[in-house]
């Protein structure tokens, strides 16, 4: 249950406000389920890994960093940090304490670090926190596509079901991963950081 929690669209932890690129890519509606596909190998993939590493209790400093070298753009690392943030308000909420020491000393508290921390604190493995981190990327980029397309949210979430045995693999190398991933999305953060200074979008990211 505590996996389908976090994977809820309405636990508040603000994806709401992101598109996860959807926006500031401008494709054609044809090519979205690709764009989305594509962000979970690379930065799905990452993020994963992270969260991971995080719920089997490697090293949350350690991870904080070597997830802050996989992310360039500063446009994602500030919205990682602020779903982060969220992230924590929802601990704090629903359990209290739990993370309070992961919140007193960091200062960048980026989503996937907390999504492990706090996964582990319930109890979830690193392939449930990994399967929840890439169902919640791609739900994220998914709902926002009936904002900005002509599209019917039936047909959305028949892709995102049609996702799901990416999904599937993708949770199982991240959890199982000796080290982390460092596949790269150019493309991603170059757009990131343009669409961070457009005074037009929707979206944060």
């Amino acid at each position: 249950m505590l996996d389908l929690l976090l994977a809820d669209a309405r636990t508040p932890t603000g994806g709401f406000a992101h598109s996860g690129g959807v926006e500031a890519a401008g494709l054609p509606l044809a090519q979205v389920r690709e764009l989305v596909r594509g962000r979970l190998a690379t930065v799905g993939l990452v993020d994963a890994a992270v969260a991971a590493a995080a719920a089997r209790g490697e090293d949350a400093d350690a991870l904080e960093a070597a997830w802050a070298a996989r992310t360039p753009a500063p446009p994602l690392r500030d919205a990682a940090a602020r779903q982060g943030r969220a992230l924590l308000r929802l601990a704090d909420a629903a359990w209290p304490g739990a993370l309070d020491g992961y919140r007193s000393r960091s200062p960048t508290t980026p989503r996937p670090v907390v999504l492990g921390l706090l996964g582990r604190r319930l109890g979830l493995d690193g392939g449930r926190v990994a399967r929840v981190c890439l169902y919640d990327d791609a739900a994220t980029a998914l709902a926002a596509v009936p904002k900005l397309y002509a599209v019917d949210s039936v047909t959305v979430t028949a892709w995102l079901a049609g996702l799901a045995p990416l999904i599937d693999a993708l949770a199982e190398r991240a959890a199982a991963a000796a080290t982390l991933p460092a596949p790269a999305a150019p493309l991603l953060d170059t757009r990131a950081v343009v669409h961070a200074a457009d005074r037009r979008r929707l979206f944060i990211t």
